[in-house]
């Protein structure tokens, strides 16, 4: 069978696929920890899981508007007025199947073949690939540690060069996946005139909004002038501990999400009915008060701020590890590179994907090496898993590294 020169060009998934392989070697009864893993191990909240029960008894199954329930998108209207400063109406709305869904649409509806698209990197890996399968190009604004793995306007300035005059948009993430970096209002500030000059749109992705340990959370679209060029892209996924309801959204130009709903008429079609009415759920007890919620939010919190101590500690006494304490999501991008040329467990370690696959056959540790992010130097490790398997995973590591 011959296969599309498109599908020779994206592979799977580089989180997806170390995943992969660690259910692989667990199936086959190896003792292997996750520390790769980009979701919580939190259950559902209860209150959001019941209204996903209830819209099941309810008969809530059929098929909803394209763009969402009208109920959820006034409801995601209502977060980004009251959290973020962003007014919307109705028609500058979108739900999708998850935020990787909606940041896909938005690219097929803003990428010509040959556009350039500026990523900070390291960058999500997804972010390139559907910027590929649009047709366009990514062009790589280089985050450094010296900086906090913040964008600053020399990498933006840097970024644009390299370009050639072929940017047509760049995509902001904070925090940042995979290191955990924090865009204050003052590091935004910086960058957006730079993004007016050039005439750029912005995606924001904002999934890890409310993980945020250190300083306050921004929305770029929320500096003056910016509303305009900007999609806000958040979600259920992160904050709720709803990765498989598969709920995400945005907020940005009526244009913009007039194609983008056009588009996925085309492709995922509306999302789960079940699933959106429990994303209202969570939106709305959130506006309400709701003890329960707050109790359970609160919860998480406090259990990812010891966890990203706990990680901290543990990475940063390993010697040749350098790490940036991470101010949001639930990542440690850890500077391994010393590493480099050595020979653990009778294996030399070129690189992060050789240090990984070692980590994971040798010592039952599972991260994902940087070059999936665009950055070899490092690992990302996930403090999403338990108090209990960190401490094991991270004492695994230190071992395997000494």
């Amino acid at each position: 069978m011959r296969l599309s020169r498109l599908s020779a060009r994206v592979g799977p998934s580089g989180t997806m696929a170390a995943d992969d392989r660690l259910q692989r070697l667990r199936a086959a009864g190896r003792d292997v920890v996750s520390l790769g893993a980009g979701q919580l191990d939190f259950e559902t909240p209860a209150p959001v899981a019941r209204a996903g029960t209830e819209a099941i008894a309810h008969g809530i199954t059929r098929y909803t508007p394209v763009a969402g329930t009208l109920a959820l998108r006034r409801a995601v209207r209502d977060k980004f007025e009251r959290e973020n400063g962003l007014v919307f109406g109705d028609d500058q709305v979108i739900v999708g199947a998850g935020a990787k869904a909606v940041v896909f649409h938005a690219l097929l509806a803003l990428v010509d073949p040959d556009d350039a698209v500026i990523v900070p990197a390291p960058a999500w890996p997804s972010y390139g690939s559907m910027v590929t399968v649009a047709g366009g190009r990514t062009v790589s604004a280089a985050l450094s540690a010296a900086e906090g793995y913040r964008l600053t306007p020399a990498a933006l300035r840097g970024a644009l060069a390299a370009a050639g005059g072929c940017a047509r948009g760049v995509i902001l993430n904070s925090p940042h996946n995979p290191t955990g970096a924090l865009m204050s209002r003052e590091a935004y500030a910086a960058i957006a005139p730079i993004v007016r000059e050039a005439g750029l749109w912005v995606i924001s992705d904002e999934i890890y909004e409310h993980l945020v340990y250190d300083g306050t959370f921004t929305s770029f679209a929320a500096l003056d002038g910016m509303g305009a060029r900007t999609l806000t892209v958040n979600g259920v996924s992160k904050a709720f501990a709803m990765t498989g309801w598969r709920i995400g959204y945005a907020g940005g130009p009526a244009e913009l999400i007039q194609a983008m709903e056009a588009l996925q008429s085309h492709t995922s079609g509306n999302p789960s009915s079940i699933s959106q009415h429990a994303a209202e759920a969570a939106l709305r007890l959130c506006v309400a008060g709701d003890a329960e919620m707050a109790a359970e939010r609160r919860r998480f919190q406090d259990a990812l701020v010891a966890r990203r101590d706990l990680a901290c500690r543990i990475l940063g006494g390993i010697p040749g590890v350098t790490l940036v304490r991470p101010a949001g999501a639930f990542y440690v991008f850890a500077d391994v590179s010393r590493h480099f040329g050595r020979t653990l467990a009778g294996r030399r370690v070129a690189g992060s994907a050789d240090l990984a696959d070692l980590l994971m056959e040798q010592a039952g540790v599972a991260v994902v090496p940087g070059q999936v992010f665009g950055d070899d130097r490092g690992v990302r490790v996930s403090f999403a898993a338990s108090p209990g398997e960190l401490t094991v995973a991270l004492d695994r590591l230190a071992q395997a590294l000494a």
